[in-house]
Order: structure tokens, then sequence, then C-alpha cells
């Protein structure tokens, strides 16, 4: 049976073992059917480097970075200055051809949900929701060099009478001057100033709102104004509020906006009141096409707030938030995500449909080492951040399993999978410009105008870029290029020798795994001339969860390697594949089981081991041989027997 629909839920950074092993013990009921009623690929490998916008183009294109151009988190081109980039999340930059733009070619339309590094749209008649940035509510395309994303209102804010990290100081005072305040009793107030952090526009209003607090410490009101009538809401000690909606005025234009309030502390010590990221529910400020279906969905879905969540984390962090909190604010997109998906599904006519989160990415980075025992040995920090572990994962299969009520499973071909994982850090991370100052190949100079350390360019050789690469300062090629084509190899040389001489002081390991030339790094489908003159890889025990270390590195309870889970019809029930596969694999297959057009870039193989019947189209297509060979003998003979009567009959016409 070839699958009329495809479904592909793509998760960013989960570590794949942990969520296999969830759910098979049932922590995950909806990811344990599909991996009980399809396959889970156990070496499933991503390219490299192990980043967010190169992998998930890969997906899509079933093409290698060298090829779809896609090539780290951020882009650099031949031209731009070697400390300049821009995030790379412009569809525009992507010089593959998608999936849906094949599928199209057949008729095929596509639905496409926050998959990053698609915007703009690049289909005519599909639907498409997000793609500018992590989330729906959050843009790195097109944002100003040198800022990483920007979200159209504002971020997380925590209001609080403690001295909190980053958190806005209030300070109580007695109440006066409200209206239609009809409670007995002594109240204090406070005013609650809005700091927009990360806003796309300079709002003018509101500036402030105000706090109104029962003086024997029962509930809070929270207003725009000095009038109980006009409250946000009133909440009691752990409450949260209803969803609230809001217009903000910029200097540009008005928004609305979605967000909610949570009093998580009230006591004559401590009054402290967290307000999530707004959602905009403007929806020029969402992305999406054709124009008209965000602002349907956005009528639709008022279950939940498209919050731009990335601040959520950081709260977590910071400590302005328990971990039930931050719990219930990424169900809150999870949900919008659900309900959005499965309105679209209901309302619009699709044949494929993508959707990405990126929950696990933000929370490992935010607490890997603390679910990691060979870090943390605190055993109530560890059971607590393993606690929030696997809500986010429970927060996930949630979705999951509302996405795919929408639709026909027994004809429906369902992939999730991931862009990499994730894992925890041992030792501080090796600085790439000292060893290269170090060895003489980078130079600094004071900046005589800010008294700033800069680049002093007239005497750089070398400069490392991004997640893998240092590039060569080539005359000609570079803005501030020094030198001569002709001593490239030998400084390339210089700089290779330099990482592997290197060696960390603290621990005396040799933390750079490989540094290969631009045209060695093939190998490892990276080419072009958006690569760096060299690339490398370091140890996967030094920090960061994920980017300079290759998709094999596994350290603790950590794994790079991606998720891979097909099910469907064609594919085989139950199985656990041993052998590797690559996330170029993934179009191929996909495109061989449904019978779609092969996307024109695409370089990866299809999967026949997780095919119920790797040899049915071959088998197929020699039944119709026979069956065409057969017909064309009944002809023949036919066209024989006609023309030996028209001889009899004297009938030549």
């Amino acid at each position: 049976m070839i699958p009329k629909k495809l479904v592909v839920i793509g998760l960013d950074a989960p570590v794949p073992k942990k969520i296999y092993e969830l759910a098979l013990k049932g922590e995950l009921p909806n990811l344990k059917k599909l991996i009980e009623g399809g396959v889970y690929f156990k070496n499933c490998l991503t390219p490299y480097p192990t980043i967010t916008p190169p992998n998930w183009t890969t997906i899509v294109t079933g093409a290698w970075i060298g090829t779809h151009g896609i090539t780290c988190f951020s882009m650099h081109k031949p031209g731009m200055p070697l400390n300049e980039t821009y995030p790379a999340f412009d569809s525009r930059d992507c010089t593959a051809e998608y999936i849906w733009q094949a599928a199209e070619r057949v008729g095929k339309r596509t639905i496409i949900i926050n998959w990053p590094t698609t915007w703009p749209p690049t289909f005519k008649k599909g639907v498409q929701i997000g793609g500018a940035g992590l989330s729906v509510n959050e843009l790195r395309c097109g944002i100003p060099r040198g800022e990483s994303f920007r979200i159209s209102v504002c971020g997380a804010q925590l209001f609080t009478t403690e001295d909190i990290p980053l958190a806005t100081l209030i300070k109580l005072v007695p109440a006066s001057g409200w209206k239609n305040l009809e409670e007995e009793g002594e109240f204090l107030e406070a005013r609650l100033p809005l700091e927009y952090n990360h806003a796309r526009y300079t709002y003018q209003e509101p500036r402030e709102w105000w706090l109104l607090v029962k003086r024997d410490w029962s509930f809070v009101i929270v207003a725009p104004e000095k009038d109980v009538n006009k409250a946000f809401c009133k909440l009691g000690p752990g409450e949260w509020s209803d969803t609230i909606e809001y217009v903000f005025k910029s200097e540009k234009k008005e928004i609305r906006g979605a967000f909610k309030f949570k009093l998580l502390k009230l006591s004559p010590n401590e009054v402290s009141l967290f307000m999530t990221p707004i959602g905009a529910l403007d929806p020029e400020e969402l992305p999406s096409y054709p124009k008209e279906i965000g602002e349907k969905v956005l009528e639709a879905v008022k279950e939940s707030i498209p919050i731009p969540p990335h601040s959520v984390f950081r709260a977590l962090n910071l400590g302005w938030i328990d971990v039930d909190t931050w719990l219930e604010c990424i169900d809150m997109e999870h949900v919008w995500l659900a309900e959005a998906v499965v309105w679209l599904m209901k309302n619009t006519d699709w044949d494929l449909f993508f959707m990405h989160a990126h929950c696990p990415d933000w929370a490992y980075h935010a607490f890997m080492n603390k679910v990691e025992p060979l870090v943390t040995k605190d055993k109530e920090e560890l059971e607590k951040y393993r606690r929030a572990e696997v809500g986010f994962y429970k927060s996930l299969d949630r979705m999951i399993g509302r996405i795919l009520s929408a639709v026909d499973l027994n004809e429906t071909l369902v992939i999730i999978t991931s862009d990499h994982g994730a894992k925890p850090s041992l030792y501080p991370r090796p600085v790439i410009t000292e060893i290269l100052a170090k060895a003489g190949l980078l130079s600094y100079k004071v900046d005589e105008k800010t008294g700033e350390k800069v680049v002093d360019w007239g005497n750089t050789l070398a400069y490392p870029q991004r997640s893998a690469y240092i590039y060569v300062n080539l005359k000609g090629r570079d803005p501030h290029g020094i030198v001569d084509p002709k001593d490239y190899d030998s400084v390339r040389d210089r700089v290779i020798k330099a990482l592997y001489d290197y060696t960390d002081p603290e621990t005396g390991l040799k933390p750079i795994l490989f540094a290969l030339k631009k045209e060695d790094a093939r190998i490892i489908g990276l080419y072009g001339d958006r690569i760096g003159d060299i690339v490398y890889a370091l140890d996967p025990r030094f920090k960061g969860e994920h980017g300079t270390f290759l998709p094999t590195g596994e350290l603790g309870e950590g794994s790079l390697k991606g998720l891979l889970i097909m099910a469907g019809p064609g594919i085989k029930k139950g199985e656990v594949l041993e052998r590797t596969c690559w996330l170029t694999d993934i179009v191929p297959t996909v495109c061989h089981l449904m019978e779609l057009p092969v996307p024109k870039h695409a370089e990866g193989g299809i999967l026949y081991q997780a095919l119920e019947n790797p040899n049915g189209k071959m088998e197929e297509l020699k039944r119709l041989r026979e069956e065409y060979n057969a017909l064309k003998e009944k002809y023949e003979r036919l066209k024989r027997a006609f023309e030996a009567d028209s001889y009899l009959t004297h009938k030549y016409e």
C-alpha cells in the first residue's frame, strides 16, 4: 500500500536512547506506539557540525551541507569580513530543492509549521506558519547583523521584592487612589515596569502596570491601571491567570499580544509575580503563507498561547521559576502547536506535513549537566532536573499524540526525527583564538577610540569562526586579507599543527579530535565556498552540548546521534535497526514509499532494511512487465487474426 499522507515531526536535540527507554517504560505512550508499530533506528547519524539550521535543511532536502549551503547556525559568504556572520534561517540561502518543491511538481500540497530555515516560503500552493526562527513567534531571519533573534513584544519577566538575578525589583508601598476597591482591609501596591526584552520594536505603551497586594497575604490583583474593574486577574499563591490579551503600542504599530501571570510567592518576606513571554496575536507578526491563514489559525486556536519560549528556559536557569512552572510554560507552546496543526489538517488540503519543536535543545542547553551523574553529585538536584527532563518529553509526547489523532494512521507514513542529540560537558572548552594567538597566527590590538581589544587584521593570518571553521585571512578574497595565495597551504599547515600541538593544561588531554583542510572535509559532507579553510572537531568530553562534536559522540547518558522512528504503510513493525543510517536517507526513503519525485539535489539512499518488502517495487515492476507482455502477445495475435480475416474477405482498406 502506498502511503496517502506523510507526517514528519522533528524534535530538536533529544537524546534518542532516553526517548527509547522512556517510551518502552510507558512514560511516552504515543512514541511507544510508533516504536512498537514501526522501526526505531539505533544508529542514526547526522551531518557535521551537529547543529540546527544545516541539519533540519538536510532532513527536508536529502542533501549534504556542502550541497544545500546552510553551513552552520550562522552564515558566512565570501567577501564578508571574517568576523561577520548572520543567522542561517533564510530559505533563500538554501541551494538545494526541498522535498515539498519536488512534490508540488506532481500536485501534492504541504503544511509546514516552525521548520527552521524555510522562510520565505518555497512553494506556491502549500500552507506555512513560522520557519523564520526557532519558535513561531520568534524572528531570526532578516534581523540586524550582530543580533541573534528578536520577538514581536517581549520575553518573560519576573517582578519581585527580592534581589534575584536579572529580575525586575519592585517596591511595595501603601496603596492609594484605586477605583472600585470594595474589599475591606489594608492593601499595598507596586509599580510593574515593563522591560520589553528582545523586542522587535520600541514600545511606548504601556510602560508599566500595577500590582495590588492584600495585606493579609491572601491574594493580589494585577491591573493595567489603578482600577479593580479593569484588572487582568486576581491570584492566590501558586495560581495562574487565564490567558490575557492586550494591545501594545510601538513607534510603528499596535500589536495584540497574549500572556499569563503566575503568582509564585506571596508573604511578608517575598512577593514574586511571573509573566510569561508575550505571544503576538497579530497575523502580520506571525510568519504565515498564505497571509490569511495566520489570522484564521490565531482565531481558531484559543486554548493556549503561541509564546516565544526561549526566555522561559533562561528563567529556570536564573532561579525565577521552579520546575513545575517551567513545565507548565513549555506545555503552553506544545499545546498551541498541536492545536494549530490539527486545525490546519482538518481545514486545508494537504498531502505532506512537516513540523519542528525546539524544546529539548533549549532544555539541554539549560541543564544538561544537571541530569548527568558524571557531573552532578547532588542527588536532590539530579532528581529535580531529571523530573524536568522526563516532563518535557511527556509534554512532547502529548503533542505528538494530539497531532496523530487528526490522521488515519493506516494510510499515513509517520516519521519522528531530530537534527542531532545532546551531551554533558566535563571540561572547559579550549579557546581557539588563544591557540592561534599563541602560535602567532592571530593578533590583537587596542582600539584607540573605544579602548577595546580588537583583532589586528594587518597581522592576523587565520581566524576561527562559527562552530567548526577556521579561515585563512586570504588576500583577494577577504576584506582584510594579508595572506598571499601562494602561502595559503603553508598557513593552513601551521593552523593544523597549532591545533594538534595544543594540550589542555588542566587535564593533559588533546581536545582537538581532528583538523581537516577543506578539500578533505568533503568526506564528511562539507565543501564549497561557504565553509572554512580548515574544519575541526572537539573531543566530546569538552564543553558544549552539541555543534563542534561528531554525531557519533557519546558521553555519560548523553548522545549526539539523531532520532529516527518510522511507522506506517510499507514499514516493518517492532524492528530495531542496528545499521547506520543518515539524515540524508529520509527524503529518498519517503519518495520511494510514496512514489514522489526525488528532489533534484538529494544524495541519500533508500533505507531498504526498514521496509516490509524491500523488493516490492521491483516485484511490482516485474509483474507489470509480465502483464504488459501478455497483453502485447494478445494484441499481436488479435492483429494477425484481423489481417488474415481482411485478406479472406478481400478488404484491403
